[in-house]
């Protein structure tokens, strides 16, 4: 793996059990907390922690001491101070008065705050106006604990924002507009300049952040719309109104010729380069990844690579065509590039791993062998969703030599590998991906693997 320099991910278990010492006296505390990690368990398959947002502690010396000594960052506004650590995936803590023992307490993000009371029989008021970037609501308060739900979208601000009626308007026609690009047109560059025309709009009317925000959430609503086992899952979160907002990554393919038109437009919305991955000569197989880190949102992008390149920095630089078609090119020349028709890849998100495993089981949902099986990273792919292939992608491919009869035979008859939902279970804070066993998932999926191998 190519690191960007000064990005390292290193495992935190103290960082971790920071956390899970806290979430363990918040339990022994609360019943209510208690019953509501229970039936997260039960229900989604995740843990509390996987949705937590941040923790509320009371503000002391030594608290900020023991932070500053595990690497937190503080920043601070005029009513609290809030530490984040950039080299872990972990939550927040933010600091309160130090003059009152009920300021302890931690909040749960959610997509829909409304959802998520009703669903969990819930009354409370909610501070903050309807779809704007931050709003809370504090749900229960048991022996001096208190549990918040919130929603956020593009911003890290902790305060609740009001917004004019404008905004509200801005918001939703923002999705709509992104949702009735005609991703499916064969001229695929005049989407291109759609799409960079109507994100420049965005980010004017509602800033770079939440234009991001609104961008990877019709993403993910594509993505669900062509793929059963995310269809499934989010049904089981919206049994407690929680949504996606346990997401870890979103994953787009590319092909070559239209790799850094990706780049660039994830770019204009505010999202930076972080680790690239190269496969090697054998996988034939890179990514970028990308971090908009004020909007809370990880992306993966994938693309065909040849050894030689393995030296650039292929993100930068216009990639040429090549006669040959690895796993991500002939994915993409099959179903369109994921940014276009085809959707995302998948999307990753976390869960308590084995338990997600035997749940969805229960549904005929099955798993493919883990391709990260650490104690601090685990890593799945459900059964490929098995799409239709037109007819006249499978003959462009047979006129250019780039499938064999057979194949074309067996993607006309039984369809292609399409999308798949990720497992993906996280610990002692480890925030990256591991190169090589993606590089053998990689080959796994690949569609030729239908077919004969010639």
């Amino acid at each position: 793996m190519t690191e960007v320099k000064g990005l390292y991910w290193k495992r935190s278990p103290e960082v971790e059990n920071l956390f899970l010492d806290m979430i363990a006296e918040w339990r022994k505390k609360s019943p209510a907390i208690s019953r509501f990690e229970k039936r997260l368990f039960t229900h989604t398959s995740t843990r509390l922690l996987d949705w937590i947002d941040h923790i509320l502690m009371p503000d002391s010396e030594q608290l900020r001491q023991t932070l500053d000594m595990l690497g937190f960052v503080g920043t601070s506004s005029d009513t609290r101070i809030a530490y984040a650590h950039p080299g872990v995936y972990l939550p927040s803590v933010v600091l309160m008065g130090n003059d009152s023992a009920e300021q302890k307490g931690f909040a749960v993000r959610v997509e829909s705050i409304s959802d998520f009371l009703q669903a969990n029989k819930y009354s409370a008021d909610i501070e903050g106006s309807i779809f704007s970037p931050y709003r809370r609501a504090e749900v229960s308060r048991e022996n001096s604990i208190k549990m918040f739900a919130i929603e956020r979208r593009g911003t890290r601000t902790f305060e609740p924002v009001y917004t004019d009626e404008c905004h509200l308007r801005d918001y939703l026609a923002a999705i709509e507009a992104w949702k009735n690009i005609p991703r499916w047109l064969e001229d695929e560059q005049a989407v291109f300049n759609r799409m960079f025309d109507l994100a420049t709009r965005l980010i004017e009317t509602l800033g770079q952040d939440l234009a991001a925000q609104v961008v990877c959430m019709a993403e993910r609503d594509y993505w669900l719309s062509r793929n059963f086992a995310g269809r499934l899952q989010k049904s089981r979160h919206d049994v407690l109104g929680l949504g996606w907002a346990n997401h870890d990554h979103h994953t787009f393919r590319s092909s070559r010729r239209h790799f850094s038109s990706l780049i660039n437009l994830f770019t204009l919305l505010g999202f930076d380069k972080r680790e690239r991955f190269y496969a090697g000569g054998d996988a034939g197989w890179g990514a970028q990844v990308m971090e908009n880190r004020e909007a809370g949102l990880t992306l993966f992008l994938d693309v065909d690579l040849s050894p030689e390149e393995v030296n650039i920095d292929f993100s930068a630089n216009d990639l040429e065509e090549r006669e040959t078609l690895g796993t991500v090119g002939l994915w993409c020349a099959l179903h369109g590039d994921s940014i276009l028709k085809a959707g995302m890849h998948h999307l990753a998100a976390l869960f308590e791993f084995d338990r997600l495993i035997a749940d969805l089981a229960d549904y005929r949902v099955q798993y493919m062998a883990p391709f990260s099986d650490f104690s601090y990273l685990k890593q799945a792919f459900s059964v490929a969703e098995m799409w239709p292939v037109d007819a006249s992608r499978i003959q462009h491919l047979l006129d250019e030599h780039r499938i064999s009869p057979k194949q074309a035979d067996t993607f006309l008859q039984h369809g292609s590998v399409g999308s798949h939902l990720e497992n993906i279970e996280r610990r002692e804070g480890y925030k990256g991906f591991n190169k090589k066993n993606v590089s053998a998932i990689i080959r796994e999926i690949d569609p030729r693997k239908q077919g004969d191998s010639s």
